[in-house]
């Protein structure tokens, strides 16, 4: 029986590219309780949050294998698991922080990423989502590009579009994303 303990690092992708259910099970099972500890002591989550990050960490993490983005491990399993977890939670983070609404605007930004990102993953529509970013146009495109696409954080689209701060950068997607959502919806 092949477990966590008996494969090298420089055996475990070719573990999980030939689909070993066992052994990807006893890998997740393997690091997923000191994760949850780990992520409880130092970044202070709460336990069902941890045990969520840890499961898109795994997840990351298979799919990086899966897809060919990771064909070499350069550290242990853990070591690259704790890095993708830490980053998740940087994001989790970011994405819980507030910033002033002026008093006309109360508005959802949460409710607004999940219907459009929803219809973009569900259904599979990625070139209609890019047609409607045409016709949206600049910055919007590249705001919603960068954010959902590429995956930057708002510090980050901040920096690029020399905006002064990220929640100039968070206001700036809001506004781009009810844009998106009402040429969706056929109200623009």
């Amino acid at each position: 029986m092949i477990t966590v303990d008996t494969v090298s690092n420089s055996k475990v992708i070719t573990e999980i590219k030939t689909g070993g259910q066992k052994y990807l099970q006893s890998l997740y099972d393997a690091h997923r309780r000191e994760f949850v500890k780990w992520s409880l002591k130092y970044f202070r989550l709460d336990e069902d949050v941890a045990v969520e990050i840890y499961q898109q960490t795994f997840i990351a993490f298979y799919y990086n294998i899966k897809e060919g983005k990771l064909t070499e491990l350069k550290s242990s399993v853990k070591t690259y698991l704790f890095a993708i977890g830490k980053n998740l939670m940087k994001e989790h983070f970011k994405s819980k922080q507030k910033f002033v609404d002026t008093p006309e605007e109360n508005f959802s930004d949460t409710e607004l990423d999940d219907s459009i990102m929803a219809k973009y993953e569900n259904a599979g529509l990625k070139e209609t989502i890019k047609e409607y970013l045409q016709k949206i146009g600049e910055p919007c495109k590249t705001v919603i590009e960068l954010y959902y696409f590429r995956h930057f954080s708002l510090d980050s689209i901040a920096n690029r579009l020399n905006y002064k701060t990220e929640q100039i950068a968070a206001k700036r997607k809001f506004i781009c994303l009810k844009q998106l959502k009402s040429l969706m919806t056929g109200n623009l």
